[in-house]
């Protein structure tokens, strides 16, 4: 039997067939032969000298296989701790290589992520022949793409006079693309032209437009000083205003004072100081005049009464001081989100909403013909409902009556549609969309119905949305009160407040990298 296995095994060496040559001498009967001893040593040998070319060719796996059958058959031997020695630098270099290629992908990830393709593509070069920088090499290939098409389309909608829609073409895209000059360079080309545009819009008295431009232009996300400059100058017109309702006019006009020299052009400006030095001095003599004296007066005696009250306190008047604007009250008000949008906001669980003309005042009032029609939405729990007196489109159906859901598109005219959002399925509160019809206030274009909360944050399940929060801050009207809860820092007029605080009328507020104002409605 041994012989035959010597015989066996001879032909298996000769024809190259090592595996099989190894499987017949491996037994300890094999090597006590002469003959067979002579064989195993041609066979360790050979089996080496393949481990060899298995690791010069990078397989490493099929080299430590061939060296431990070699060290089956012949021990220690010199070749087969040659191989072994050449197996291990083999091992370390590819784990090297391995940790290069992944720090390469990770850097190249990185950058791509930050819009800047040619350093991640340049990056990727070190994984070349890696599955995974094949797939971000295309992802490379596809965001340039659109980088490039927007590119095109919006030099063409600029040179065509339509800056709006330029905006529109790269609104988003220098958050992709923070690195890229010719993004740099256009966006700079559209903030230059419209920044001249609400400067005159300022110095001309028209705020509202001046801020609906801005709101625009803020989708660019292009910073410079001057739209800083536009942007505190009109919020501080904002808190003059929300001061003058308030009959604090004195205040408004120091506002007003720090402004003018900086707006030499906007010739409003002077006239209104005039004014507001009028209301201030009229004010003046009113608190100082006969109505002043009721606060002196006693109390009026209750003939019924068996216990007389006390004779009044003699009030010494000192002067009024400063009053900080209050939180908003009532059951309106607007949010103007920088960067995002102005919505109306309205608390109570009634809206209606019709043309401005009709006989009853709608609470959402459209600029828009007598004849639309006028309806009611209704908020029970978490439910709203549609009401009208005459039938009205939703979803293209007409109805006098309707449990509204996310997505519902309300026609109240041929060029009017309202759509019904409820972004959070978690709150309570919706978002209306006005299409083809607009507020008085022009820079509104979107009412919210409060509930118990308001979301400003990422994603679609937000009512305000901003890609810039990593988390939503929570807006909670109440009790005459808006309360602000965020996770992110709070400032208020440039001052640090908690996570949870109220926000005054007027005020800059700023949630991490976010900043909005509220004013009456």
């Amino acid at each position: 039997m041994l012989l035959v296995r010597l015989k066996q095994c001879e032909h298996a060496f000769a024809d190259g067939r090592l595996d099989r040559a190894f499987d017949l001498a491996r037994e300890a009967d094999f090597r006590a032969d002469r003959r067979g001893q002579e064989l195993v040593g041609r066979l360790a040998q050979q089996l080496a000298l393949r481990g060899q070319e298995h690791v010069d060719a990078g397989r490493v796996v099929e080299a430590a296989a061939d060296c431990e059958k070699a060290q089956t058959l012949a021990g220690n031997m010199p070749q087969v701790a040659q191989l072994r020695r050449a197996i291990a630098d083999a091992t370390a270099k590819r784990m090297d290589d391995d940790r290069a290629r992944g720090q390469a992908l990770v850097a190249a990830r990185r950058h791509i992520d930050a819009g800047q393709l040619t350093m991640g593509g340049n990056r990727l070069a070190a994984a070349d022949g890696d599955a995974r920088a094949d797939s971000l090499q295309q992802e490379i290939e596809s965001k340039r793409a659109v980088l490039q098409s927007a590119l095109t389309k919006a030099s063409a909608a600029l040179a065509a006079g339509d800056w709006e829609n330029a905006v529109d073409q790269l609104s988003g895209l220098r958050r992709q693309f923070p690195a890229d000059s010719a993004l740099r360079e256009l966006s700079a080309k559209i903030n230059q032209q419209v920044t001249a545009k609400i400067t005159s819009a300022l110095e001309g008295g028209r705020l509202d437009l001046a801020a609906a431009l801005l709101g625009r232009l803020d989708r660019l996300a292009h910073p410079s000083v001057e739209l800083d400059q536009l942007r505190a100058a009109l919020q501080q017109c904002r808190a003059a205003f929300e001061l003058v309702r308030e009959t604090e006019a004195q205040q408004a006009m120091e506002i007003l004072r720090r402004l003018a020299p900086l707006w030499p052009k906007a010739a409003w400006m002077k006239p209104a100081v005039g004014h507001l030095e009028q209301l201030t001095d009229s004010l003046k003599e009113l608190r100082s005049g006969p109505l002043a004296l009721t606060g002196l007066a006693p109390t009026p005696i209750d003939p019924h009464q068996t216990v007389m009250p006390e004779p009044a306190k003699a009030v010494t008047q000192t002067p009024m001081a400063p009053k900080i604007p209050s939180a908003p009250t009532g059951s309106r008000f607007v949010l103007h989100v920088d960067g995002v949008a102005s919505f109306a906001v309205l608390t109570q669980p009634v809206v209606t909403v019709g043309p401005v003309s009709s006989s009853s005042a709608p609470d959402i009032a459209l600029l828009a013909g007598a004849g639309m029609p006028t309806i009611s939405i209704s908020r029970t729990e978490d439910d709203y409902f549609l009401q009208a007196r005459e039938p009205v489109l939703v979803n293209d159906k007409p109805t006098t009556g309707k449990l509204l859901t996310s997505g519902d598109k309300i026609n109240l005219g041929p060029r009017c549609r309202v759509t019904f959002r409820r972004p959070s399925a978690a709150s309570g509160t919706a978002v209306l969309d006005l299409s083809g019809a607009r507020l008085p206030r022009g820079d509104v274009r979107q009412v919210i119905l409060a509930d118990r909360e308001i979301l400003i944050g990422p994603g679609s399940t937000a009512h305000v949305r901003s890609d810039d929060l990593g988390q939503a801050a929570i807006l909670q009207p109440a009790r005459g009160k808006l309360t602000l809860r965020s996770a992110e820092a709070i400032q208020i007029d440039g001052q640090p407040a908690p996570k949870q605080t109220d926000i005054p009328t007027g005020a800059h507020v700023r949630v991490g990298p976010v900043s909005f104002v509220v004013t009456h409605e």
